[in-house]
């Protein structure tokens, strides 16, 4: 027999439906065995709460077993049952499969409330739920759905698995579209190195965007601890104890997880940070040995970016990927130095026509000290080729057969091995952060191809472009004589002068 009167027990309900923290904790979620429990949030669900009570767009970076998109149906729930007027919330994603997942939570929440205070429904089905008295709705929906968000307009939108889109910007410019100066919400695990989320991570980094950005590492969580005696610390236990300031029980725990599943998968499942979280996503081509000892130079992106001038004495490289000039893919110019392995310049634009890049090659090749030039020879490469010999530059990489270069899946191959042995071995320690984050969200897919991710805005054209400079750098040569004292050179001089009875400078032919 109830305690309470039924008008006891509706304005103890109405007191509670004011209260999210309150309400939430009501809520039935089925858990990892399929039973049906209260849901009680840990300490990451709540600072998520405190996060979209603040009224701010949310952008979070989902952590395994942390139950973000199960806290966010269940605030949003709250929002919609508790509203006066026919506000709206969407469930966007790339695919309405995925949308309909997340919308069953708000089925369960729905149906597993007391009878008393399960209020009347005029629209539920498998993607809407709206309420009869104020007309406030849940929809999931998908960018490619019929209608999709075209036909209305929301006051809460929760963009999911954004990472995960094949056009993330388009999802994105369709839920601005839909979103009526409301909350907007992201949240996605990591696909690679440099996808959408990463590019959104970055920008909040960097002070460039207004998001509220949620990471949660793995020791935040309550529960990933485990008792233990007296530790003796394994092989980077102590630094990471020091450095996250963990306690025995935390790096007992952390120890047997990896026992368990091993030290790539837990940093993938259970990352310290978004860095971490990054390196080990996907089918990484350049894990994280390869490229530990590199140092990324920041870099505004510009037409012409200067890193280092030429220097006498000096030999470079160039190396070059073309596009049309339409404002899409980037036609990129990359300059290297034989003496130090180094980028030296870089040049970068996505309207330059072939014709008019053919004049920037020479201009950089004839200021680097008369470059050894490799322009890539698809498409539009010819066009440029033509263009420079037309001019009349000859200083171009050929093969053993004389031919230019041609990129096919085997000499892409060998262009990006060539690269990566360039980095384990210590010879590149600095590159440009744009043309990093190409190079690090190169992908191998299952045939074991080296792949650039579809979705990566950038087309992959720097990375392309700085792998074929370092092919070209195997061409070129540095003059011995720059390597002798500068004594030997004067008497080399000297005895030129001596012998022939003219000036060296009349001798010279540049």
């Amino acid at each position: 027999m109830s305690k309470y009167t039924v008008q006891e027990a509706r304005d103890k309900w109405a007191i509670i439906c004011l209260d999210p923290y309150r309400f939430i904790s009501k809520l039935k979620i089925i858990d990892k065995k399929g039973a049906l429990i209260n849901f009680v949030p840990n300490e990451e669900q709540i600072k998520i709460i405190d996060a979209l009570e603040s009224g701010e767009d949310c952008l979070v970076l989902k952590g395994r077993q942390i139950g973000s998109s199960t806290v966010i149906a269940a605030y949003y729930f709250w929002k919609i049952y508790t509203a006066k007027s026919p506000v709206k919330f969407a469930i966007l994603s790339h695919k309405l499969a995925s949308s309909k997942e997340l919308f069953k939570m708000h089925k369960t929440f729905y149906e597993n409330l007391p009878e008393m205070f399960r209020k009347p429904t005029q629209v539920y089905n498998t993607t809407e739920l709206t309420f009869a008295d104020s007309g406030a709705s849940i929809i999931a929906t998908s960018a490619g759905a019929d209608g999709g968000l075209r036909s209305f307009t929301c006051s809460y939108l929760q963009l999911s698995e954004y990472a995960f889109a094949p056009n993330p910007e388009e999802l994105k410019a369709t839920a601005l579209n839909a979103l009526n100066e409301g909350q907007f919400i992201m949240e996605s695990t990591a696909n690679y190195f440099n996808d959408a989320l990463h590019q959104e991570i970055l920008k909040c980094e960097r002070g460039e965007a207004d998001w509220k950005y949620l990471f949660f590492p793995w020791f935040m969580h309550s529960e990933y601890s485990e008792e233990c005696g007296k530790l003796e610390y394994l092989d980077g236990e102590l630094e990471l104890k020091n450095k996250f300031n963990l306690d025995d029980s935390q790096i007992k725990w952390r120890r047997s997880k990896i026992a368990k599943i091993g030290l790539e998968k837990f940093k993938r499942e259970f990352p310290t940070s978004a860095e971490e979280a990054y390196s080990v996503v996907g089918n990484t081509y350049l894990v994280e040995d390869d490229v530990k000892n590199v140092t990324i130079i920041p870099v505004e992106p510009a037409k012409l970016i200067y890193i280092t001038k030429p220097t006498q004495g000096d030999a470079y490289a160039i190396g070059v990927d073309v596009a049309a000039g339409v404002a899409r893919d980037y036609s990129v110019i990359q300059v290297i130095s034989k003496k130090t392995y180094q980028q030296c310049a870089i040049y970068r634009c996505n309207k330059t026509t072939p014709v008019d890049l053919a004049e920037w090659i020479i201009k950089l090749a004839t200021e680097y000290n008369n470059a050894l030039v490799l322009v890539e020879s698809n498409n539009y490469g010819n066009v440029v080729i033509n263009e420079m010999r037309h001019i009349g530059w000859t200083r171009f990489w050929k093969d053993s057969d004389g031919k230019d270069w041609n990129t096919t899946s085997k000499t892409k191959i060998e262009m990006f091995e060539n690269l990566k042995e360039c980095i384990r071995s210590g010879h590149i320690s600095n590159v440009d952060n744009i043309t990093w984050s190409e190079l690090r969200a190169l992908q191998v897919d299952n045939t074991g191809r080296i792949i650039i991710p579809e979705t990566l805005s950038s087309h992959g054209d720097s990375a392309i472009a700085i792998a074929l400079a370092y092919i070209a750098l195997n061409g070129v040569e540095l003059k011995k004589t720059e390597f002798l004292p500068a004594w030997i050179t004067s008497r080399k001089a000297s005895k030129i002068v001596s012998t022939s009875g003219v000036s060296v400078s009349t001798k010279r032919r540049y």
